[in-house]
Order: structure tokens, then C-alpha cells, then sequence
């Protein structure tokens, strides 16, 4: 795809090797393949400076080197690269041998290109590096990103809960208050119902008085 090529030609390859041939037959495979970004050490004790400065996304390294060679570089590179992080390391070695290779892989080797180097193959290997390099990258921004909206959405969500508890505190204070009003007013009620009942006592109809008249009055009469 177009943005693949866009994306692939400007990354950043740190050439490492001791040997300037071998240095200038690499800088012009990748100019060939259309890479613009790279930078090559022959000292490889200056690893570390120009990993930090420099922060490729492909490091083709030579295996056998003087003062420093391409394992001491792996180890020293352990301490660097991000853990999950997706860095990878092309060697270049004469060295075949089924050894080299699991020493190599076991420090972080992603690939290997056997000396003499054929061209076309790699073309083929650096390019296959960087497109896995970029699809990975891809996928922890992708994955950055679900962080942050899972993030976003539980902010949100403790929010809401947090105004649920509000409005549930402020229904439970009503609901209290609603009850303390009736109560008051079943009280009330009794109250004036009883006031009632007294008043009805105190006003009774004539019919409830004696109709009779007292012995000692009838005989006045």
C-alpha cells in the first residue's frame, strides 16, 4: 500500500559493522530500495549514544567485531528496548552455524542475512522487518488507544454512580421527612377527633335528659 511505503521509507535503520565495505554495499541497498533515514557506526562501542539519539526502528548489526561484537551489543541493548516492544535486529554473520544462530535469537535477533550479502535478499528482509515493526507499532497505538477510552468511559461511569448516590442520599433524606409528616399529621388527625368526641360530650341533644318530673314538684302543683 501507498502509506506503507510512505511510512517504511522514512524509518530510521542503524547500520552497525566494523568493516567500511560492508557499510557502504548496505547504505546503497537501502538508497536502491528507496530508505532515506539511516546512519552507520563502525565503532560498536558507540552503540548506546546513537541507540538513544538516534532510536531506529531497525538495527543491522554484524555479529563479528572487535572490542565489542554483535552479542555484547544485544546485551547492551536489553536494557533499552522497552519490554513487548517490537525492535527488530537483522544480523549479519559469515557465521552459520546452528550455535550462532540460537546464541543470536536468544539475545533478541529477529533475522539473519548470511555474508556475502546478496542484494535482493536483503532488500527483501529489511523490508519484512520494518512492515512488522509497523504493524506493531500500529497495534499498540491501537491499543494505547482502547486504554484510554476504557479509561474515559470508567471516569464517566464513577461519575454517574457518584450522582446516583447523591440523588439516592437526597430521596432517602425525602422519604424520612415524608414520613415524620405523616406521622405528625395521623396525630393531628387523632387529636382533632378526639376534640371532636369531647366537644359532641359537652353539647348532647335535650331527648338525653331526664323527662320526668321530681315527686316534690308535682305536688306543689
Amino acid at each position: 500500500m501507498d502509506m506503507d511505503k510512505e511510512v517504511l521509507s522514512g524509518s530510521r535503520i542503524l547500520i552497525v559493522d566494523d568493516q567500511e565495505p560492508n557499510v557502504l554495499l548496505l547504505e546503497r541497498v537501502l538508497q536502491h530500495a528507496g530508505y532515506k533515514n539511516y546512519l552507520a557506526i563502525t565503532d560498536s562501542r558507540q552503540i548506546l549514544d546513537q541507540f538513544r539519539t538516534f532510536q531506529p526502528d531497525l538495527i543491522l548489526l554484524d555479529l563479528m567485531m572487535p572490542k565489542l561484537d554483535g552479542y555484547a551489543v544485544m546485551r547492551q541493548l536489553n536494557g533499552w528496548i522497552p519490554s513487548g516492544a517490537y525492535l527488530p535486529i537483522l544480523v549479519i554473520t559469515a557465521d552459520a552455524s546452528r550455535i550462532a544462530k540460537q546464541k543470536a535469537l536468544g539475545l533478541g535477533a529477529k533475522d539473519f542475512l548470511a555474508k556475502p550479502i546478496d542484494t535482493a535478499e536483503a532488500t527483501l528482509r529489511v523490508h519484512n522487518l520494518l512492515v512488522t515493526r509497523w504493524l506493531y507499532r500500529q497495534m499498540e497505538h491501537r491499543t494505547e488507544l482502547c486504554a484510554e477510552l476504557a479509561s474515559a468511559s470508567k471516569r464517566r461511569l464513577d461519575a454517574a454512580l457518584r450522582e446516583l448516590d447523591r440523588f439516592a442520599e437526597k430521596g432517602q433524606a425525602l422519604a424520612e421527612d415524608l414520613r415524620w409528616l405523616r406521622i405528625q399529621l395521623l396525630h393531628a388527625a387523632e387529636a382533632i377527633e378526639r376534640l371532636a368526641s369531647e366537644a359532641a360530650g359537652d353539647f348532647a341533644p335535650a331527648s338525653s335528659f331526664p323527662s320526668s318530673v321530681p315527686a316534690g314538684l308535682e305536688q306543689a302543683t
